[in-house]
């Protein structure tokens, strides 16, 4: 599995480089994972960690440009081979796509990093 980052999201996630991005499914599993749903929509997330943050339910890595982001072994399920992370400035907002479509309209920035 691939991801490409476009460029406009690639100098926004730069501010996080010193951190640990991880591709996250919101779907109720997972210490992160606060919601979880029986809706129908898919909910992903970038979570900002700490190096030093357990990331240990994020098993499988995904290549991108940016370098391997972790994900959660079942949400590969949702996944496809060839992906596309894009920013739409008009709508502030980052889309998680495939081939065959929008995957995720929404995809939100999290920053769980411990504040000091």
């Amino acid at each position: 599995m691939h991801i490409n980052i476009a460029d406009e999201l690639v100098e926004k996630l730069k501010k996080y480089q010193d951190s640990r991005i991880v591709l996250d499914l919101d779907d109720g599993v997972g210490r992160y994972s606060k919601s979880g749903s029986c809706a129908l929509n898919i909910s992903f997330r970038l979570l900002i960690l700490d190096k030093d943050q357990d990331d240990s339910d994020y098993t499988l890595d995904v290549e991108s440009t940016i370098g391997n982001i972790p994900i959660k072994e079942h949400s590969k399920l949702y996944l496809e081979e060839e992906m596309s992370l894009t920013f739409d400035p008009r709508m502030s907002l980052i889309k998680l796509k495939g081939p065959s479509g929008i995957i995720d309209g929404n995809v939100q920035i999290i920053d769980l990093r411990k504040k000091e």
